[in-house]
């Protein structure tokens, strides 16, 4: 991608998560099961070619999810996601079962990034499974 297509993608990609939050929408036949207003995906840089991580409360992360895009500047603030593991605890991607939102934010330049991947907007706040005692 050049780098105004990944500023479009990106734009394209707040107007897809506008429209699955319902922001600009009402359904009259549809009834929603669960709250869902995020598309997370992660960003790979032009240089190395992996995907770009921020660091969280401890751990860095390659999750994140759009809130919001200056397209003149090709600049967007992202609000850093945090990857469980089955059990609720801080996972590496491999062992990914959920995304967590978090406070924390990061600017960045689009210009920086060549390839943007999204995941199911359901791995965000995804309950854990209840295991039964045996």
């Amino acid at each position: 991608m050049n780098n105004k297509c990944i500023c479009h993608a990106m734009k394209r990609l707040q107007k897809e998560q506008k429209i699955i939050a319902g922001d600009d929408i009402k359904f009259q036949f549809i009834c929603k099961q669960k709250e869902v207003d995020t598309i997370p995906f992660m960003l790979f840089s032009k240089e190395l070619k992996k995907p770009f991580k921020a660091v969280g409360k401890c751990n860095a992360t390659p999750f994140f999810r759009l809130e919001k895009i200056d397209e003149e500047s090709c600049c967007a603030v992202l609000t850093l996601l945090e990857a469980v593991d089955m059990d609720g605890n801080p996972a590496e991607p491999n062992d990914l079962y959920a995304l967590r939102k978090t406070k924390r934010c990061v600017i960045v330049n689009l210009n920086c990034f060549c390839v943007i991947q999204p995941f199911a907007p359901d791995l965000v706040n995804r309950p854990l499974p209840i295991i039964e005692p045996k």
